[in-house]
């Protein structure tokens, strides 16, 4: 018996990985149009969370049937998301290229850097919420900077799940190829999975 329930929870995870592995490479292609990032990023967590609650058949068709949930709302948070890191990342070029004196340099790299640490923990709610939630924009994200204040280590900890193949794509020797590998094919799936494995953990979600 203790052999069987082995086996079988052995199957439960691949099958619970072999789903997410799916539903990542949908994830992926549905994130190509850029201005559709949002949308696809929230119903990767849509599905992620269907399997926390057991209901893990036909995950493709949950994915596109949360695909095309509030796509208008997800595209305008795509918008705004996506605005933001562009001015972060022209900020930290901007301080790094352009400002002479070393030691200011550096003094304003590093507050630049944690302000964009701390409102990327802020958004952090904002997707894995999204295709359930009929909040409007503004409200979607203020919701999730609200509990990014009720739970800072949740929020924390979810940033650096969302960091790391940012990380490994700048970073790692083959960076990009190895970040679009292995992201691209079943570790955003894994993070999504991990991510409303916290939330539910914290009591954030049911």
């Amino acid at each position: 018996m203790k052999a069987l329930a082995q086996s079988n929870a052995y199957n439960d995870v691949m099958s619970t990985i072999g789903d997410l592995a799916m539903v990542n490479i949908a994830w992926a292609v549905c994130c190509l149009p850029i201005v559709t990032a949002s949308t696809s990023t929230a119903a990767l967590y849509e599905v992620a969370r269907d399997i926390h609650e057991g209901n893990d058949a036909h995950v493709l068709r949950k994915f596109l049937t949360a695909f095309r949930r509030r796509l208008g709302t997800s595209i305008a948070v795509t918008l705004v998301v996506e605005a933001f890191w562009a001015l972060a990342m022209f900020d930290l070029w901007y301080i790094t290229h352009r400002l002479s004196d070393v030691t200011f340099a550096s003094l304003a790299y590093g507050i630049c850097a944690a302000v964009i640490a701390v409102i990327a923990a802020g958004l952090s709610f904002v997707f894995p919420v999204m295709a359930r939630s009929g909040l409007t924009v503004g409200a979607q994200i203020r919701q999730s900077f609200a509990v990014a204040l009720a739970h800072p280590l949740i929020a924390f900890a979810i940033m650096v799940l969302n960091a790391i193949p940012f990380a490994v794509l700048l970073f790692a020797p083959g960076g990009p190829v190895l970040a679009g590998a292995l992201w691209g094919i079943v570790l955003t799936g894994c993070t999504a999975w991990l991510v409303i494995a916290l939330m539910r953990r914290a009591a954030i979600i049911r």
